[in-house]
This record gives C-alpha cells, structure tokens and sequence, in this order.
C-alpha cells in the first residue's frame, strides 16, 4: 500500500543520486573528448538566443 508506493520513491530517488553522481564522475573523465560536443553545442545553442534576439 502507501509504504510500498513510499519505498518506491525512495528508491529511484536514491537511484537518481547515483546516477548523477556517475554522470559527474563520467563526465569529468571524458571532458577533454567531450569538451569539443559540449562546446558546439553551447554554440549552436548561443546562436539560436541571438538569432531569436531582435
């Protein structure tokens, strides 16, 4: 019942965390492969804003 649905939350809570921390931990291995992507991105990203921007 609602103790199931609470060890639910809590569960993909707790497996959130996790994953976020091995997605810093990840990122920060691969950051001189990735940095180049991210980058772009943040380019591409900016261009969109300016174009946008009257």
């Amino acid at each position: 019942g609602a103790s199931q649905g609470l060890f639910v939350i809590v569960a993909v809570v707790i497996f959130g965390i996790f994953v976020l921390i091995a997605y810093i931990l990840f990122r920060e291995t691969l950051q001189p492969k990735l940095a180049g992507i991210f980058k772009n991105a943040t380019d591409t990203a900016e261009a969109s804003l300016n174009y946008v921007k009257p």
